[in-house]
């Protein structure tokens, strides 16, 4: 995989893409590996919760991830988006639209959860493009993924964001939902394209 340097300096991602995969990195790997990673990926302090932060350290910090710790990088950013996937389900989505999504018949409930998704993109697409492509079964595609951006792999990357996508489907849809990527940019893909089914 290579090591593809990440310069976007004006567009602006979540700061759960960081902020939940800290959790994750302290309770694996340590605090002082978290904090070497979080140096080499041009972070010296952590972003604050309360707003959008660069999208271009969040990113190398995916990326740095990867290359560091190739064996276990997979599952540490699906941890991570499991942790996003609850953030927003405790702090972003309202009870009253969590209790009525769980009470809509599936179809109807899938539709506005996915627009839902796509309507707050900007919080983890970053400067990529996302959009609904299908409901048949559910697909997702984020153009020019900026976590994965310029990466070259032999597998797809994005547990991080297919982990958020099936908490969320998980628990307000049903816990039956299983999310796969099924491209990547990083294969060479112009799209990361996700499964829900």
């Amino acid at each position: 995989m290579g090591a593809p340097a990440v310069d976007s300096v004006e567009a602006r991602i979540g700061p759960n893409s960081v902020l939940q995969l800290v959790q994750v990195l302290d309770a694996h790997v340590g605090q002082a590996a978290r904090q070497r990673l979080l140096l080499a990926s041009g972070l010296s302090a952590l972003p604050s919760d309360s707003g959008l932060m660069p999208e271009g350290p969040a990113a190398r910090l995916h990326q740095t991830l990867r290359q560091r710790y190739p064996e276990a990088a997979s599952a540490l950013a699906q941890e991570a988006g499991e942790r996003t996937g609850d953030y927003i389900l405790t702090h972003r989505i309202p009870q009253l639209a969590q209790r009525l999504l769980r009470r809509l018949p599936r179809r109807l409930a899938t539709r506005l959860l996915a627009d839902a998704i796509g309507k707050h993109a900007w919080t983890f697409a970053g400067s990529g493009e996302f959009r609904v492509l299908r409901s048949k079964p559910l697909t997702f595609e984020l153009c020019d993924n900026p976590i994965v951006r310029g990466e070259h792999a032999d597998g797809v990357l994005c547990y991080w964001h297919a982990a958020v996508f099936q908490r969320l489907f998980n628990e307000l849809i049903s816990p039956d939902i299983r999310c796969t990527e099924t491209h990547c940019c990083a294969l060479g893909a112009p799209a990361c394209r996700f499964t829900l089914q």
